[in-house]
């Protein structure tokens, strides 16, 4: 295990707190059954992976139709609110609201296609017209295992991925908000979040792993005194942690399972080894530590923001981040008028 200190300067964010009526995570099931057809990329999410996205999200859309008229209709209203809020002189802009009929491959049978949103600015000047995409938004239902909402013309997209300038996606999720009474908020992942996310993501099932076991992965911790901006990195071996998480779940590691079980229980063994890990190498204790991003070749994730580049870590991440999504936008709010 390689450990190195950095002191580095990060951006400060508002990250939002788990109330108490939000449900703490107790399980999540990796599974085989969902394989990627990476023969028909169109088949597949596969424009998400090389790219940056900022993680949202995004309450139920009421009174969204699907049918063509209709997404022509939004992409027009878009596209004039964008004008009005983002005026400029020489610069003309354009939006596209569609369906992706396409995705076909999606884990559940229940999840609606995504949705993809573009917004373009094209600028005029005398020498050259350039076009730039300010806006790039897909949302998704990905996984999810709730029943069809009764509301006649509402549809739940919980998760959304999207690129741009910081002024478009403002102005581009407050026009969605209006349009169908919905709520978009950034959607950071926590320390815990990170901890989940380490085997779910490097967990080999069947013996067949993703990911290479010569790869390391990166692990960044803040230190939350003196200075929040000081961080200590800390590298681990894939093959190493693999291991570690086979003794863990050693219940659950016999090569006929198609699906692998992560509990909570776990989830803290997993802690406490990295713990004892990190002070029986470096001397370090790290309960003063919050660990803040994970990083490996296949994949990049920290505070709202994340990078992928292999389509079985991509449909795990998605999985986890889409019923994170849901604990909060789609659980919380439903009980709260159910108790009203």
């Amino acid at each position: 295990h390689k450990m190195e200190n950095s002191m580095r300067n990060t951006n400060r964010t508002i990250n939002t707190t788990r109330t108490s009526q939000t449900r703490e995570r107790q399980r999540f099931t990796l599974t085989s059954n969902y394989v990627p057809d990476v023969e028909d990329p169109d088949d597949t999410l596969e424009e998400l992976l090389y790219k940056t996205w900022t993680i949202f999200g995004v309450s139920t859309f009421f009174n969204f139709h699907q049918d063509e008229v209709h997404l022509k209709q939004y992409s027009k209203r878009l596209r004039e609110e964008v004008a009005i809020t983002l005026a400029q002189e020489d610069v003309t802009y354009d939006a596209k609201v569609y369906v992706m009929d396409n995705v076909a491959t999606r884990p559940s049978p229940i999840d609606p296609p995504p949705m993809k949103v573009e917004v373009y600015a094209k600028k005029y000047s005398n020498d050259e017209t350039v076009e730039k995409c300010i806006y790039n938004g897909v949302f998704l239902s990905w996984g999810t295992a709730r029943k069809e909402l009764t509301v006649p013309n509402c549809i739940r997209l919980p998760l959304l991925l999207c690129r741009g300038t910081k002024s478009g996606m403002n102005t581009v999720h407050n026009v969605l908000s209006l349009m169908f009474d919905c709520t978009v908020v950034a959607l950071p992942v926590s320390e815990d979040d990170l901890i989940w996310l380490i085997p779910i993501v490097i967990t080999p099932i069947n013996e067949e792993g993703h990911l290479k076991s010569t790869d390391k992965m990166c692990m960044e911790y803040k230190l939350t005194k003196p200075s929040d901006t000081d961080t200590i990195t800390v590298h681990f071996q894939i093959s190493d942690l693999i291991r570690m998480l086979t003794a863990i779940i050693k219940d659950q590691s016999d090569e006929t399972n198609i699906e692998i079980s992560i509990n909570s229980e776990h989830i803290e063994k997993c802690r406490q080894a990295l713990y004892d890990q990190i002070l029986q190498i470096a001397g370090l204790q790290m309960g003063l530590c919050m660990l803040c991003k994970i990083n490996l070749s296949a994949f990049t994730i920290m505070e709202n923001k994340m990078k992928i580049a292999n389509l079985t870590v991509m449909n795990r991440v998605l999985l986890y981040l889409n019923k994170k999504a849901l604990d909060i936008f789609h659980t919380f709010n439903f009980e709260i008028f159910r108790n009203v």
